[in-house]
């Protein structure tokens, strides 16, 4: 009997001094790289009505409510959950650094009143992104140490089955023009371009460059100067220089083309002026980097880039002009986005 209560006494002082060497704090991490761009992978986690749709962190209470409250997305955004009108558990953003980190409170998860989350972002290249996610408690109760080793695993568990179902969601999507960020030079790739409506001055010409380039620098001048200087125009209202070529004829030597600045609001037309809306439509692009006699070589490689992939390609196309000759006086550097639509 005394025996048993010497060894009663000794898992009572084990149960008491245990906790001391025992974390007091949950904190789990999980770490990922995601084939898609860095501002791709920041504005699943920094919106977080997308985020809701991949995170398993909720997924036991996937049968509750989900209360979104603006401005849904950046510092401040959040959303809670909650069934039969008790709150379960929220997400509130407290900090959003663009394409480096997001930070949230999180209450719920038994983690205590109020934990920690935060995702790191490193752009591994331009189509690769590596991500890492840790949740981290204030200091839990001495008592509850105990459960820090299953809450964490489970936690862990959580956070990786998470970033999986992100990768599932979002790699080999179409991406947006805005999505698609920087391509590098010679770059080929599907995007999907959401359509825009220019103010434009129509050009028929023969295919001899001279001709072409003065034509555009003829039309781009006309139009630049009649919205900013007649239509007081804001420079930052207008898009980048854009030539659409509706045909580039090869067998007649004929192209017809229509040089023009994206707008936001409809303007009156001046002389010769036309506008024109671009479609919506999944386009195949490339970055061209050098003079702009040479655009019609990465042409012809997209073309073939298509033909290997079984893309049906429209007889249009357009160019972006992403930096001024004017101001950058090397043609080495001379940067122009190429749009090709695809036909469904």
């Amino acid at each position: 009997m005394k025996r048993i209560a010497q060894l009663l006494i000794l898992l009572i002082i084990a149960l008491l001094v245990i906790p001391l060497f025992l974390p007091n704090k949950i904190q789990a991490t999980s770490e990922k790289e995601i084939n898609m761009p860095i501002g791709v992978v920041f504005d699943e986690f920094n919106n977080l009505y997308k985020f809701s749709k991949w995170e398993t962190i909720t997924e036991a209470d996937s049968l509750d409510q989900k209360e979104f409250y603006a401005p849904y997305q950046g510092q401040g955004a959040g959303y809670k959950w909650s069934r039969d009108t008790i709150i379960l558990g929220e997400f509130t953003i407290i900090k959003s650094d663009d394409d480096k980190l997001i930070e949230y409170e999180v209450d719920g998860f038994k983690l205590g009143k109020k934990s920690f989350m935060k995702t790191d972002f490193t752009s591994v290249s331009d189509s690769k992104t590596k991500v890492n996610w840790s949740i981290e408690s204030e200091e839990i109760g001495y008592f509850s140490r105990y459960f820090s080793y299953f809450t964490t695993k489970n936690l862990n568990e959580k956070l990786s089955s998470s970033l999986d179902n992100l990768a599932k969601t979002i790699e080999g999507q179409i991406l947006t023009n805005e999505q698609a960020g920087d391509l590098d030079p010679n770059e080929i790739r599907i995007e999907k371009f959401e359509g825009q409506k220019l103010i434009t001055v129509v050009n028929e010409t023969s295919l001899e460059q001279e001709e072409i380039k003065t034509a555009t620098e003829e039309s781009f001048g006309l139009l630049y100067s009649y919205l900013t200087d007649h239509l007081k125009v804001k420079q930052s209202d207008l898009s980048n220089p854009i030539s659409y070529y509706d045909f580039y004829d090869l067998g007649t030597k004929k192209a017809k083309f229509r040089c023009g600045y994206g707008i936001k609001e409809s303007v009156q037309l001046g002389e010769g002026m036309e506008l024109y809306s671009i479609p919506a439509n999944e386009t195949l692009v490339a970055l061209h980097k050098g003079s702009y006699k040479e655009i019609s070589s990465l042409i012809e490689k997209m073309k073939s880039y298509a033909k290997t992939n079984q893309l049906n390609l429209s007889n249009s196309f357009w160019l972006e002009y992403l930096n001024d000759p004017e101001i950058v006086k090397n043609e080495a550097e001379y940067l122009t986005k190429i749009y090709i639509p695809i036909k469904k």
